[in-house]
């Protein structure tokens, strides 16, 4: 039996990503991470997983930040 808000064709859980890989796959400083995450800036706060003093993100918002950072790199060239 599937929960009330998980449709059949919905079943796949989404890759979490620690803050080490999301800054790796970014070209940025972990601290830079920490910071756009206490902010609220960049990142959806909706979306940030804090799991004890760890902290995860899913790989559709790490996806969709890429795409902001790729666009800001591109405008200022």
């Amino acid at each position: 039996m599937l929960p009330l808000n998980m449709s059949e064709e919905n079943k796949t859980l989404e890759v979490l990503w620690s803050v080490k890989q999301v800054a790796t796959y970014l070209g940025f400083n972990t601290g830079t991470i920490y910071q756009w995450i206490s902010e609220k800036r960049m990142l959806d706060p909706t979306k940030i997983i804090h799991l004890g003093s760890r902290v995860r993100i899913p790989r559709s918002e790490v996806e969709r930040l890429a795409g902001i950072v790729k666009g800001k790199l591109e405008a200022s060239a």
